[in-house]
Formats: C-alpha cells, sequence, structure tokens
C-alpha cells in the first residue's frame, strides 16, 4: 500500500537535528534538546576486511569457480551494505518527528576527500555507501512527512560550535575528540559536527522566516 506524504510546513519545524556521517560513527544526530543519537560503525570495518580477504584469495585463483563464488561475494556484500544503509536511515527518521528538519551533509564529494585519509584505512572509507545512506535518509524522511537540507560539509568538525573558533587542530582524529584551542569546549568529533550542521539549519530556518515576514 502507498503511503500517504505530508510535510511540516516551513513554518512549523520546531525540532532541528543536524546529522554527522563518518565511519567511527555511522550516524551521529543531535536534535534541539541536545539529545544525540550515535549509530556505530566500527563493526564495518572488520565486516569489510572479512569480505576483502575473501575477495583476493579468490581473485588469484583465477579459476572459473572462484569467478562465480567472486561475484557472488560482492552481491553479499551489497546487500549487506545496503542493509545496514536502510537500518540506518530507519533509526535516524524514529529518532526524529514531524516538526522536524533533518540537515545532512552534502555528500556528493565523499570519494575526494575519504581518499585522503591514511592508506590502511582508505578502502573502507571510500567504499563505503555514503551517497546510497543520504538517499534511504532523504527518502524515508520524506515518508514520514520530515523534511531535510543537505549542506557543505567543510570545517563541520574543526569549528567550535559554542565560540566558533575554528582550527584543524581543535580536532584529534586519533583520539576521536574535539577540544576547541580558544575557549576549552570538550566533546566528542563526531558529535561537535552533528552540533554544526544543526547550527547551520537553525540559521537557514531564520533567514526563511525573515524572507517570508518581508
Amino acid at each position: 500500500m502507498k503511503k500517504d506524504i505530508t510535510f511540516c510546513p516551513n513554518d512549523a519545524v520546531a525540532n532541528v537535528v543536524g546529522v554527522d556521517v563518518s565511519m567511527n560513527y555511522l550516524i551521529t544526530a543531535t536534535d534541539s534538546k541536545n539529545k544525540t543519537l550515535f549509530i556505530g560503525g566500527r563493526h564495518i570495518k572488520n565486516k569489510k576486511a572479512k569480505f576483502q580477504r575473501t575477495r583476493k584469495s579468490l581473485q588469484q585463483r583465477q579459476t572459473p569457480s572462484s569467478r562465480r563464488r567472486l561475484k557472488r561475494i560482492g552481491n553479499r556484500e551489497n546487500r549487506w551494505q545496503n542493509d545496514l544503509n536502510h537500518q540506518t536511515a530507519k533509526a535516524l527518521v524514529e529518532f526524529t518527528d514531524k516538526s522536524s528538519l533533518i540537515v545532512l551533509e552534502d555528500l556528493s564529494g565523499i570519494r575526494i576527500s575519504t581518499e585522503r585519509v591514511k592508506r590502511n584505512n582508505r578502502y573502507y572509507s571510500v567504499s563505503w555507501a555514503f551517497a546510497d545512506l543520504r538517499r534511504n535518509i532523504e527518502y524515508k524522511a520524506k515518508l514520514a512527512g520530515i523534511q531535510t537540507l543537505a549542506v557543505d560539509p567543510k570545517y563541520i568538525s574543526q569549528r567550535c560550535p559554542r565560540c566558533g573558533h575554528t582550527d584543524k587542530s581543535n580536532r584529534s582524529k586519533k583520539l576521536h575528540t574535539f577540544k576547541c584551542n580558544s575557549c576549552g569546549y570538550t566533546t566528542n568529533d563526531d558529535r561537535v559536527g552533528s552540533l554544526n550542521l544543526r547550527q547551520i539549519g537553525i540559521e537557514y530556518r531564520h533567514a526563511v522566516s525573515s524572507q517570508a515576514g518581508s
């Protein structure tokens, strides 16, 4: 049965949810009440490592049966990846409500940025279907009547959500922590991303309201 799709009017948005996407936490979402949803992603690296080892072993054999099995392994990995994105998007939409605006990173250039990570981690970061995750979120949000907004993710993990100081050294990627060099604000680095995305959404809402009232 086809679901009816209804949207929350722009002036009725009462909750803005910033959503940061990464491999440490597949999703970190923070709403207007400072409630945060973490969906872990570290297990992805172990799972994909198993697929990679199996694939490498089969590629070395170069037999008809190994090529058939290689294709099946690829299909299985894609199904697993797509299902995980589906479940992640579902959990995020359930975390919000119809009076919400979900602010996402525009991940169209995610492959370029993730190719700058360490060589050992490059396969896991670059090969993950971030674009598919965004499509799942936007689709499920639409069905639930929730608005989405995709924005430029530049500096969102380097900017302090408390004082606005932006510095690359604020963030420790190795420890997955954020500590502002200016005001000392400290939190998880992925949560900082979600807080800054939420702020962009709040500013967007104010801009839309101002335009509507003029």
